[in-house]
């Protein structure tokens, strides 16, 4: 398809002081951003592993050929 961009996993669970990585799928040479909506509970990098900072919820957005997807993130 050329365009395609998914992302495996919409909701996820990190314990405080871990990591996870969000699992996007984008045509090759395709650039994915990753923004978080808190910095006080969830970081992310631009390779899209989300380290847990405090208990709570945050939302990671995921940016690929004009498609956004959110992924819920819970820290525990």
């Amino acid at each position: 398809t050329g365009k395609s961009f998914e992302v495996t996993q919409t909701n996820l669970n990190v314990k405080k002081g871990k990591t996870v990585k969000i699992k996007a799928v984008a045509a090759q040479g395709t650039k994915v951003t990753y923004k978080t909506s808190n910095k006080k509970i969830a970081t992310v990098t631009n390779k899209g592993v989300v380290k847990g900072i405090k208990k709570g919820k945050a939302t990671i957005t995921v940016k690929a050929n004009g498609k956004t997807v959110k992924v819920k993130v819970s820290v525990k």
